[in-house]
């Protein structure tokens, strides 16, 4: 009888010892969250080097992958010469699951931001959830892999959005406003004309000072947007132009035109052109 109770008595000690173990490193790895979320808030790499594996590999959103040298890359670069900045950054719902010397962390986030060289811009909210894997090397916990995934957007919003910043654009050729239009075209941009001659990024805004125009009238109609996923959208259009070219020749014509858009860094920016004449 007395072996009987010492057994079960032995059993309860190990079981309550291995519950307090585990509460104790559930409650380190929350701990290890939260100083997350702030990390990130302050760019500060540092604190990646120290909880990042070696073998560290991150899946986004869009399937695309990240190991920790070119996620520590990522931060520097974004810490030396910032596209966004970050107005708020939470997680919600966190919770840890310890089974030895592995955890897994899952939790919701929901992350505004603004571009950072566009002091007008209105704050972007996202959101999604995360799943984090850790193991316990050494004595200290490290995160390695990460999975992250993105709600869908208000889709009506960014219709709205996609039809604000085409008619901004308009405006910015309107007015031969180069500057402007060079930070509204991403680095990829192509632009292909009715003859289909076809220009990059940097032909594009050389054309503003080489063949410069003057525009009486520059009206956009039919304008659509259709999104696609959640950093893609297509709009489409046409614009009814008037005046005079480099050698004060006047110009009088319509053209259908498609752009397309991507989200970036919390701001819409046109990678394609294409536009076609109307035969008047």
């Amino acid at each position: 009888m007395k072996k009987l109770l010492m057994i079960t008595l032995i059993t309860i000690v190990s079981t309550f010892a291995a519950f307090a173990q585990t509460s104790k490193d559930e409650q380190e790895i929350l701990k290890i969250n939260a100083e997350y979320e702030q990390a990130e808030i302050k760019r500060d790499i540092a604190f990646f080097e120290r909880v990042l594996a070696d073998d560290y590999i991150y899946a986004g959103e869009g399937g695309q992958t990240r190991n920790k040298v070119q996620t520590l890359e990522m931060f520097r670069k974004e810490k030396e010469k910032p596209t966004y900045k970050i107005i708020a950054l939470k997680t919600e719902d966190v919770k840890a699951k310890v089974m030895g010397n592995t955890a897994i962390l899952t939790g919701a986030w929901i992350f505004t931001s603004a571009p950072a060289t566009d002091e007008k811009a209105e704050p972007h909210m996202d959101k999604g959830r995360y799943t984090s894997v850790l193991e316990k090397r050494n004595g200290k916990w490290l995160f390695v892999a990460e999975h992250v995934s993105e709600a869908q957007h208000d889709r009506k919003l960014m219709e709205q959005q996609v039809l604000k910043v085409g008619k901004e654009y308009g405006e910015m050729i309107k007015n031969q406003d180069a500057a402007a239009v060079e930070r509204i075209l991403a680095d990829e941009y192509i632009y292909t004309n009715e003859k289909g001659k076809v220009q990059n990024k940097t032909e594009n805004l050389a054309s503003y000072k080489t063949n410069p125009h003057k525009f009486e009238t520059f009206e956009i109609s039919d304008q659509k947007v259709r999104v696609i996923g959640n950093g893609a959208a297509v709009e489409t259009g046409t614009v009814r132009y008037k005046g005079t070219n480099k050698d004060n020749k006047p110009f009088d014509g319509s053209e259908r035109y498609t752009t397309t858009w991507v989200w970036r860094g919390g701001r819409w920016q046109a990678v394609a052109d294409h536009v076609s004449e109307v035969k008047q």
